[in-house]
C-alpha cells in the first residue's frame, strides 16, 4: 500500500514533472535509436556493396555465405536465454505495459541493439522500427530504475520510451504518441500523453539533428489528388487492402508452425533457423539488390520505377515470402517497415489495374503508393489513426488526409468483419508466461470515465475482486469516492489493481 500512496501523490504533482521526465527520456532514447539507425544504415550499405562486388568476383559471394553462417551463430548467442530479444519486441512492450511481463531492461537493451544491427543490416527483409520501439521502452525502464520511480511512473516512462523510439526511427512524433495510445493503452491518460508527447518530440529533434529535416519517405514527385467522383476507388482499395491484411496476419501467425515442420524436415535446430532466410536472400542480393532490406529504398524507388503489373506482382510475392521467413526465423527485427513496403506495392498494383481500365492516369499512381501503406498497416495493426498519421509524417504531405482516412477506415472495417486481431496483440498472446498472475503486484492506474460507465454509481460497477477505486479528478479537483459517488463523463478515476488485472479492468470500464 505504501507504493500506491506514492503513486497517488505523483498524480497530483505539477505537469512540469511529466514534461521534465519526457525531455529526459526523449534525449536518451533519441540518441540510442539514432545510433541504432546509423549503424544499420552503414552496415546495410556495406552489404549491398559486397553483393555488387560479388557480381564481379564469385569469391566475394563465398565470403558473404561464410559471413551469414558466422552471423547466425552470433545471433544465436545473443538470443540464447533471452527470448524477448527475438522478433520486433513490440508484443513484449505491450506485455510490459499491461503488467504481464517483467523484463530485464539492460539484458534486452544491449542484446537487441547489437543483434538488431547485425540482423537488419544483413539485407534480410526486416524493419528497424519494432526493435527501436523496444529499445526505447527498455531505455525508459532503465531511466525509471535510475530515478527510483514507482510501478505506475515506470510504466509511463516505458510508454514514453516506446513512443520516442518510433518517433526517432520514423521521424514521426505524433504517430509515436498515437501508437502507444491506440495500440497499448487504448485511452488517453493525462499522465501518459504529456510525458509521451514530450519524449516523442524531443527524440524526433535528436533524430532530425543527426539525419536532417527531410521526411524519411519524401517521394520525388507531388502526390496528386483524386476527384470526388473517383472516391469510390478509395473505398474499393481499402476493401482489397483489408482482405490482404487479414491474409498477412494468418500467414505470419502460422510461421512458428511452418518453421517447426521445416526444421524437422531439414533436421535443423531452432538456433539455426535463420540459415533458411539467409540462403534464400543470396540470389535476391545477387540479381535484385534493390529488393534487399526493410523496404525503404524500394518505396522511394517505386514512383519512377515504371514496373509493369507482373513485375510488381513478382516483387510483392518475393518480399512477402522472404519477410515472413525472415521474421519467422526468430531474428531480432521487425515487420513495421516491411508491412509499409508491401502496402506500397499492393497500392501500386491496385492503381495499375485502375489505370489499365482507364479509371485513373499514370500521374495518379503515387497516391496509391501512399494510401496502400496506410491502409495495409492500419488493417494489420488495427491502429488506423496511427497508420494515417504515420504515413502522413513520413511522406511529409498533409494534403491527402481525406483519401488516407477513407482507405484506412475501409481496410479496418473489413479486417474487423473478418475477425482479424491486432497483430501485436495476437503475437503477445503466444508469448505470455503461463503463470503471469502468480507474480502480479498491486499497482495504481488512472482511467477516464467513458460513456460506458458515465452516470453510474461506484457501487454499480461490477469490478473484479480486489480492485478498488480510490478517487476521481473532477474539473481538476481530486475527490475521494464512496459507493454512492456518481461518475461523470470526462472525469478521471484512480484505481488500485493487480498488474495482471489492468487489461481486463480497462476492457470493463472503457468503450
Amino acid at each position: 500500500m505504501e507504493e500506491t500512496k506514492q503513486e497517488f501523490q505523483y498524480v497530483s504533482r505539477s505537469i512540469m514533472v511529466s514534461v521534465q521526465r519526457g525531455i529526459f527520456v526523449g534525449v536518451v532514447v533519441g540518441l540510442v535509436v539514432s545510433l541504432f539507425r546509423l549503424f544499420i544504415h552503414q552496415g546495410f550499405d556495406w552489404v549491398v556493396h559486397l553483393y555488387a562486388l560479388a557480381r564481379q568476383n564469385l569469391f566475394v559471394l563465398f565470403a558473404i555465405v561464410t559471413g551469414y553462417i558466422i552471423l547466425t551463430g552470433v545471433l544465436a548467442y545473443l538470443t540464447k536465454g533471452e527470448s524477448a530479444v527475438k522478433g520486433s519486441g513490440i508484443p513484449q512492450v505491450e506485455g510490459e505495459l499491461k503488467g504481464l511481463i517483467d523484463s530485464n531492461w539492460w539484458n534486452i537493451l544491449w542484446r537487441k541493439f547489437i543483434g538488431g544491427v547485425l540482423a537488419i543490416s544483413s539485407g534480410l527483409m526486416l524493419g528497424r522500427e519494432g526493435p527501436s520501439i523496444q529499445l526505447g521502452a527498455m531505455t525508459g525502464k532503465g531511466l525509471a530504475r535510475y530515478l527510483k520511480l514507482s510501478p505506475m511512473e515506470t510504466r509511463v516512462l516505458i510508454a514514453s520510451g516506446a513512443a520516442a523510439g518510433l518517433s526517432a526511427a520514423f521521424n514521426a512524433p505524433i504517430a509515436g504518441l498515437l501508437f502507444v495510445v491506440e495500440e497499448v493503452y487504448r485511452h488517453f491518460s493525462r499522465l501518459v500523453w504529456i510525458t509521451t508527447l514530450t519524449a516523442s518530440l524531443v527524440a524526433n529533434a535528436v533524430s532530425l539533428w543527426m539525419f536532417g529535416l527531410t521526411p524519411i519517405l519524401q517521394l520525388p514527385m507531388d502526390i496528386p489528388a483524386l476527384k470526388l467522383s473517383q472516391y469510390w476507388l478509395l473505398i474499393l482499395t481499402g476493401i482489397i487492402l483489408g482482405v490482404a491484411g487479414y491474409q498477412y496476419e494468418r500467414v505470419i501467425l502460422a510461421m512458428p508452425t511452418v518453421y517447426e515442420k521445416l526444421g524437422k524436415f531439414l533436421r535443423l535446430p531452432v538456433k539455426w533457423y535463420p540459415l533458411v532466410p539467409f540462403a534464400l536472400i543470396l540470389p535476391v542480393g545477387y540479381f535484385l539488390p534493390e529488393l534487399l532490406g526493410g523496404g525503404h529504398e524500394l518505396i522511394m524507388h517505386l514512383p519512377h520505377a515504371n514496373f509493369g503489373f507482373w513485375a510488381l506482382l513478382l516483387i510483392f510475392v518475393i518480399r512477402f515470402a522472404l519477410s515472413m521467413l525472415s521474421y519467422g526465423s526468430g531474428l531480432p527485427g521487425g515487420i513495421f517497415l516491411p508491412i509499409l513496403a508491401l502496402g506500397s506495392l499492393l497500392g501500386l498494383l491496385i492503381g495499375s489495374i485502375f489505370e489499365q481500365v482507364g479509371i485513373v492516369t499514370s500521374a495518379d499512381l503515387p497516391l496509391f503508393i501512399v494510401i496502400g501503406m496506410a491502409g495495409y498497416f492500419g488493417a494489420i495493426s488495427k491502429a488506423p489513426l496511427t497508420g494515417i498519421i504515420l504515413v502522413t509524417e513520413m511522406v511529409g504531405d498533409m494534403r491527402q488526409l481525406m483519401p488516407l482516412g477513407l482507405v484506412t477506415l475501409s481496410a479496418y472495417i473489413v479486417m474487423d468483419l473478418l475477425k482479424g486481431a491486432p497483430i501485436y496483440e495476437a503475437m503477445l498472446e503466444r508469448i505470455l508466461p503461463e503463470h503471469a498472475s502468480e507474480t502480479s503486484k498491486a499497482t495504481y492506474i488512472e482511467i477516464p470515465v467513458s460513456e460506458k460507465i458515465a452516470g453510474q454509481r461506484v457501487c454499480d460497477l461490477n469490478l473484479p475482486e480486489g480492485v478498488l477505486i480510490t478517487g476521481q479528478i473532477n474539473h481538476g479537483r481530486s475527490e475521494i469516492v464512496h459507493g454512492q459517488t456518481v461518475l461523470y463523463l470526462g472525469n478521471t478515476i484512480h484505481l488500485v489493481v493487480r498488474t495482471h488485472q489492468m487489461d481486463a479492468v480497462k476492457a470493463l470500464l472503457l468503450d
